[in-house]
Formats: C-alpha cells, structure tokens, sequence
C-alpha cells in the first residue's frame, strides 16, 4: 500500500500525530505501548533462554556470544529464532498490540519476518555502526520497519538506538568496502552529508516501543553503564513487499501473515539497490559483521 492508502486506515494504536510523525521523520517513539503482563512473560522467557547458554563456549547462528562470556557469568549479544525457541514470542508477535501497531504503519496486511533480541550487555555492551536496514534484506518496496520493545528501562548511558530524522528519504548507502567487501555498516567517508549531527536518542521505560523505518540511518553506542539494555527487535513488513533475498533468520513462522491476508500482487517501487550476500547458507549477526570488518 502506499502511504495515503494506510492512513486511510484508523490507527489502532498510534495516533494521526505519530503516524504522521513517523513518515516524515522516519521513526516513531510510542511509551509505554507494552503492558506489564506481557514484559512478565517476555522477560521470563528471555532469561531462561540465557540460562541455556551457560555450557556454550562458542558462538552460532542462534545465540551470539559476547566477549568475556562464561558459564558463571553470562553474556551475549543476541539470541536469533526466538518464536521457535519459546512459544510466548511467537503469541506475542501475532497476538499482541504490536502486531496493531505494525498495521497502523504498514497497512492493514502485514508479515511476520524475524524475531530476536539485541542484549548490550551492562560494563562494555558493543557499539553498533551507522546502517540501513534495507540492504541487508531489499524488498520489492520500502514498507518494512524494526520494531523493538524495551524489555526494561532504557536511558542515554546504555547505548540506545540512535536515529538521523529524515534520513529515510535520503539515498541507499552501500554497505561494501571499496574491495567489495561486505561490511555491514556505511563508511565514514560517505556519511559527510548524512545529517548524524542531528542524531536523537530512542529511550524510553520499559514497555516502550520505537520504531524506524527500513532506510533510516541508525546506530547505537557501547553500553559502559552497570544496567543491561536488552531489546526485543521484531522485523515486520506489508504483505506486497516480497524479499529479494533470503530471510536472515528463516525460522518456521517466518513470513506468515498476522494481520490481514495475503497480497495477490508484489507493489513494486522504483529504485536502485546494492544486493546483499547471499544469506541461505546462514546469516550471524550485524556484530559479527562489524566485528570482522
């Protein structure tokens, strides 16, 4: 759908004002949008999940490690395939008020892409580079966003998301060195002009949901601070927008639809983009990417 056709749609969640607010400025910030019954649960399940990985020593394409991960004190960095590993993610992806929320942006059809957690663990979290999402996974259109969910408190010290307003309407960045290597965020030297002085901080309590656009610049700092900063990342996308490319974390309930039906036609948008790797054969994480690189 194009943006006047969703709008035309009443929000269920979100107002006219953070609807409106979120297609100029490509990102949205809704407090508190995530009851305490539901942070109950999500938390429960992700500390269990953490509690698996105290035998680990070596990262995979579920759980990411973090450095200084040990069975008497864990770390990570990201655990992947979250609706597969715990039945309360996959409920809460298609069932909650989230899943309202992606509708009120994406149109009344939406698909379910991939769920996982982003941990920036307390003492040293890593940083993340500026990037777009879109190159890691173009589409036939732009209406795909991350939605995260602050699974506690999120305040300036714990290295939150940052955002560069408008930056969605600017350019595709490429995401590749100048010897063709993949390197999972945008150089320097090409973000001269991107506006990162205009950068804002995501924070919010828990319950928070934020909201960014598919090719808004964002990063995050390292999280030096004594509290954790896990995030829930959930990655829906209109059902006319058809991947190019594989789903990074293909698991069993990736692309099924949890709001309306299935679209009988691709929507294409013109554009010009840079495909990424070929994924099929597993995907990481964008720290490990990063880390390499």
């Amino acid at each position: 759908m194009f943006q006047d056709e969703i709008l035309s749609n009443p929000g269920k969640v979100l107002s006219e004002a953070d609807r409106a607010f979120y297609f100029e400025q490509g990102y949205v910030v809704k407090p508190q949008a995530i009851g305490q019954e539901w942070l109950d649960r999500l938390n429960a399940a992700m500390d269990a999940l953490v509690e698996t990985t105290r035998s680990m020593t070596q990262s995979s394409q579920t759980y990411d490690l973090d450095t200084g991960h040990t069975s008497e004190s864990p770390r990570l960095r990201r655990i992947a395939y979250l609706d597969d590993l715990d039945s309360v993610f996959w409920e809460f992806c298609k069932d909650s008020p989230l899943a309202d929320l992606a509708a009120d942006l994406l149109g009344p059809n939406v698909r379910f892409r991939e769920c996982l957690i982003n941990f920036k663990w307390a003492g040293g979290g890593q940083e993340v580079k500026w990037h777009q999402d879109f190159p890691f996974y173009p589409l036939t259109n732009t209406t795909v966003a991350q939605f995260l969910v602050c699974l506690n408190d999120v305040g300036p010290d714990q290295g939150p998301l940052q955002v560069v307003p408008q930056s969605h309407k600017g350019p595709f960045y490429d995401h590749y060195d100048q010897d063709e290597n993949w390197l999972g965020y945008i150089e320097d030297d090409k973000l001269t002009n991107a506006g990162l002085e205009n950068a804002v901080d995501l924070t919010g309590p828990a319950g928070t949901v934020t909201v960014h656009h598919c090719a808004t610049l964002h990063a995050s700092r390292a999280n030096l601070s004594k509290l954790g900063r896990p995030v829930l990342i959930v990655t829906y996308c209109a059902c006319d927008a058809i991947g190019y490319t594989a789903v990074s974390y293909p698991s069993s309930n990736a692309l099924k639809v949890v709001r309306g039906q299935e679209a009988k036609f691709a929507r294409l948008e013109p554009m010009e983009m840079r495909m990424p790797p070929d994924w099929s054969d597993g995907y990481t994480s964008i720290f490990e990417h990063q880390e390499e690189s």
